[in-house]
């Protein structure tokens, strides 16, 4: 998924590559800025990284060697000094897109993006999408979450009885209509099957606070232990359940361009 990113920069990229810029926007650890480095031996003082989170950027100042590192949400970063204006050549944020809006991130990408020659990249999660969100994806994870939780005495957290279906506003008439809207064109859509790791899964789900400990709460008489205790329990024999097990989901890829 990241690699497609990757593939793009190479392929676009002008031949002073020197002087290329490139934005890892919500950068977690800075994967996209290290494949960037090794792959295409970018330089480190080429890459801004922006993330909200200050353990991913404590992580990401330990692996790379760049003095842009800024702990910032997307939204915040034009307040920062140090971000120059009319300055990328790229700007990549994997896997983080379906956290934030279009119609407050269109216009800050529109604002740091080189006219004419630069592109923004992202990827979706196919829940985020509207030609993709109801897609129905192998319940193996939900399975194993829920024989986990009964090998401790605990109910089902998942049941195939509840309709899951999302709704989202993303569509291409929308990703169009904003991207003009903001001095931007939308150069790509397209929707890729990928095979990624069931820990994505659990990792994805981690993100909300205070997973599981609801449920938790519930039957929490029936254990001796605390409520954080049996979910880390849980979550430990969750990911050796479904360690080396992988689901084909659909990943939308987009490109928008500066004009």
């Amino acid at each position: 998924m990241a690699m497609y990113m990757i593939r793009f920069v190479e392929k676009h990229r002008r031949n002073n590559i020197e002087n290329v810029h490139i934005m890892d926007l919500a950068a977690g650890t800075g994967l996209i800025s290290k494949l960037l480095i090794k792959h295409l031996h970018i330089s480190p003082s080429s890459i801004y990284l922006i993330e909200p989170a200050e353990q991913m950027c404590i992580n990401a100042r330990n692996h790379i060697k760049t003095p842009h590192i800024y702990q910032s949400s997307a939204e915040d970063c034009l307040s920062l000094s140090n971000i120059p204006r009319d300055y990328f050549d790229f700007i990549l944020c994997n896997a983080s897109m379906h956290l934030m809006s279009e119609d407050n991130i269109y216009p800050i990408v529109a604002k740091l993006l080189k006219p004419k020659t630069g592109y923004f990249l992202y990827t979706l999660w196919y829940h985020a999408f509207d030609e993709t969100q109801n897609y129905e994806k192998d319940e193996e994870f939900e399975k194993s979450v829920n024989d986990v939780l009964t090998s401790f005495d605990y109910p089902k957290y998942f049941s195939r009885d509840v309709t899951r279906k999302s709704i989202t506003h993303r569509s291409r008439k929308y990703l169009e209509d904003i991207a003009e809207k903001n001095g931007l064109k939308l150069e790509s859509c397209t929707i890729e099957i990928y095979r990624t790791p069931m820990s994505f899964d659990l990792d994805f789900i981690l993100m909300t606070p205070n997973w599981l400990i609801e449920h938790l709460k519930t039957y929490e008489w029936t254990q001796k232990q605390s409520n954080q205790y049996m979910k880390e329990q849980i979550i430990e024999k969750v990911r050796n359940l479904i360690k080396e097990k992988y689901n084909d989901i659909p990943i939308v890829q987009i490109i928008v361009s500066r004009v």
